[in-house]
């Protein structure tokens, strides 16, 4: 007999997210987490968007995000100058400034490492790139690309059937069209 998580993995790898055109903010149908296992007190995420990923986690609200065009919730990717000035970290920022003069950043690396994979929906290319950008020719679709890194030029993932994938950092402003799990276990805090 399989284990709650396994079942929970399974069905996931069987049943991938439907690629979403309009989820609304706030709604965590997917991001449900599966029973604690009692020896390793561990936990694993379903499929969860980013922008879903950000409330939960980083604490944002939905003022943090866009709903301007045709698939929020939005945000913007900005970056966080060091101390230094030679280091510049890229971030998800709040839409809208928050404090004042400034906006809410989050750091994309630390965010991600939460995660083990992505999956982007191809509306996402469509409304940074317009249409007919999102088809396989331009990136792999539909498929859980692992995270390898993140960098100025974009994310560094790789697919099992597609290899090296750079990912933009643009499309990730969208963050309906962009899908997080995690395979492994997360431990609990």
């Amino acid at each position: 007999m399989a284990s709650p998580a396994t079942d929970i993995d399974a069905r996931a790898a069987l049943e991938p997210p439907g690629l979403m055109a309009g989820t609304a903010l706030g709604s965590v149908p997917d991001a449900t987490l599966a029973p604690a296992s009692h020896a390793g007190m561990d936990r694993t995420l379903e499929p969860i968007t980013l922008a879903d990923s950000l409330m939960i986690e980083a604490g944002w609200s939905p003022a943090n995000f866009g709903e301007a065009g045709p698939n929020p919730p939005y945000l913007r990717i900005g970056g966080k100058l060091w101390v230094t000035l030679t280091e510049f970290e890229p971030c998800f920022s709040s839409f809208h400034r928050d404090r004042v003069l400034f906006r809410s950043k989050v750091s994309m690396a630390e965010h991600l490492q939460k995660y083990d994979q992505i999956m982007i929906d191809p509306l996402a290319f469509e409304e940074c790139y317009g249409p007919g950008e999102g088809t396989e020719a331009t990136f792999p679709f539909g498929s859980w690309l692992t995270i390898r890194a993140v960098e100025f030029d974009g994310l560094r993932l790789w697919g099992r059937r597609h290899g090296r994938v750079v990912l933009p950092l643009e499309p990730l402003a969208i963050a309906s069209a962009v899908w997080l799990r995690s395979t492994g276990s997360i431990p609990v805090a």
